[in-house]
């Protein structure tokens, strides 16, 4: 259709048309449309919009040919590590207990382990995979910067319209630390796809993120303070998890330029 659009215009499509469908669909379905919405929006950029799909390179800059092995442990320890640390904090300041896991924790961790990766490549494709190497002419840090902001965008009316996610707790305070923590996420992540060259580790930290907190804080911790222990401090997007996720990706940011310094 338009095959000659530039990566600028490129993304400006691109974020328009999944902002868009994020605000029409997030109470449909259980918000399934939406959460698989930037993948739609990738196939319909590659394969209608832009037809670069047609070719290899098309496909070839979403960062799917490799795998980038040698940062899956990074991306593993930086996100279900920070989990891990920030349940345990929390633990130890006196806001939950760890307990035997109870329930039917079984079949929800073989649930986890199939949607999970699933609805992360989803989003991941669109992210770090379409929109992020689109906007490198506005640098690296900028450009992870805008990607956490339209992620920022794109989650609001699942969190304002619907009653499945962050109802709990004080809104203004919730919004605040879910939106610290996306913009931490979008930079750790980043960092990843930029270094590794590949969207594959960018999916695994994705989902060691959100497998690791939904499944301790359900079935290996017990709180009398929900609210604190799940939204405040050491659930998705809590205090302990924003300052880890945080700290993570400055770390890497800082040894990046350290090393870009001493090659220069």
């Amino acid at each position: 259709m338009f095959e000659q659009l530039s990566d600028r215009t490129s993304s400006i499509v691109f974020i328009v048309l999944t902002l868009t469908i994020s605000l029409g669909t997030a109470n449909i379905a259980g918000g399934l449309i939406l959460a698989v919405s930037p993948l739609l929006v990738v196939l319909a950029m590659l394969l209608l919009i832009t037809r670069e799909g047609y070719s290899r390179d098309g496909w070839r800059r979403l960062g799917m040919g490799r795998l980038g092995l040698w940062t899956w442990p990074l991306a593993v320890a930086t996100t279900a590590g920070v989990c891990l640390l920030a349940t345990g904090g929390a633990v130890v300041l006196g806001f939950g207990r760890f307990s035997a896991p109870q329930g039917d924790w079984l079949q929800s961790v073989i649930a986890v382990s199939i949607t999970g990766p699933i609805l992360a490549f989803a989003e991941e494709i669109g992210w770090r995979g379409y929109l992020q190497p689109r906007l490198a002419f506005l640098g690296e840090r900028s450009a992870m910067l805008v990607v956490g902001l339209v992620w920022i965008a794109w989650h609001l009316p699942y969190i304002l319209l619907t009653p499945y996610y962050h109802t709990e707790g004080n809104r203004g305070l919730v919004l605040l630390l879910f939106g610290g923590s996306v913009i931490a996420f979008s930079f750790l992540f980043g960092y990843l796809r930029v270094m590794s060259g590949s969207v594959w580790p960018v999916v695994l930290a994705h989902f060691a993120h959100n497998a690791t907190f939904a499944l301790l804080l359900e079935y290996a911790v017990s709180t009398e303070q929900p609210v604190v222990m799940r939204e405040y401090l050491a659930g998705d997007t809590g205090l302990f998890v924003l300052a880890g996720t945080a700290a993570c990706a400055l770390a890497i940011g800082i040894s990046r330029s350290a090393r870009v310094s001493a090659r220069g």
